[in-house]
């Protein structure tokens, strides 16, 4: 990773926190840090990142909590790598669900910190190269437009988050608690929503002759492959 990566550090144990500042400095980084959720939020707002690291158990709003409010604001988007005392799989699990790209348990050695570090934030500028692709199908992150065959594709924010979902990476399954997460961080009004949101997404790429979305029940949805046509099935989950 070049010198002068910008790595937001969330942790709300100090000399934890201070550890993590003075040795990613000493590395050629440029951290900054926040003590809990809102203020980890309010920094992501003020200032470009090249990626996050973040403990789950803050206090107030909580580390899961902030990776569901930057996964709903799209701009507020980086690599995160979860640092946390937590061991279940359980946790494992929803934070990567939630988007989380990396997961470390403490205690933890500096040195692995930077080196999963660097993997990330050229993972990052690499996605920042260009928009996401399928097909003829293509979203731009950093103006928010989809496009099909060239052209401008109008579909209402909430389309456009569950698209953006669907395309990290193309074709791979998104599944239920991630789609939800981009749209209702605090959760979704009813039991049918993701399915309905699922469904009218669907239905304007269909009309626009873009790929189909198929399910995989009980599990989640992806794009379907380039070379499959609109129309061979109407699966839900």
């Amino acid at each position: 990773m070049a010198d002068g990566s910008r790595i937001l550090i969330v942790e709300d144990e100090p000399t934890l926190s201070e550890n993590l500042y003075g040795y990613l400095e000493r590395q050629g980084m440029m951290p900054d840090a926040a003590y809990d959720g809102h203020g980890a939020l309010a920094l992501l707002r003020q200032m470009p990142f090249d990626a996050v690291v973040l403990d789950l158990g803050l206090p107030g709003l909580s580390g899961l909590d902030v990776l569901r409010c930057m996964r709903r604001e799209s701009g507020l988007w980086r690599p995160v790598l979860v640092l946390t005392a937590r061991e279940r799989l359980e946790d494992k699990l929803l934070a990567f669900d939630l988007g989380a790209e990396d997961y470390l348990v403490k205690p933890f050695s500096l040195a692995e910190v930077v080196a999963r570090l660097r993997v990330l934030v050229r993972r990052g500028q690499g996605d920042a190269s260009g928009p996401l692709v399928h097909g003829a199908l293509g979203y731009d992150p950093s103006s928010q437009t989809v496009t099909l065959a060239g052209l401008p594709l109008a579909l209402p924010r909430k389309s456009v988050l569950l698209l953006e979902v669907l395309l990290r990476p193309a074709g791979a399954l998104a599944t239920h608690a991630r789609l939800t997460a981009a749209l209702w961080p605090d959760g979704p009004p009813s039991d049918r929503a993701l399915h309905d949101q699922v469904h009218l997404l669907r239905r304007r790429l269909r009309a626009a002759r873009g790929p189909d979305i198929v399910a995989e029940p009980g599990h989640g949805w992806r794009l379907a492959p380039i070379s499959s046509r609109p129309g061979a099935g109407e699966n839900e989950t």
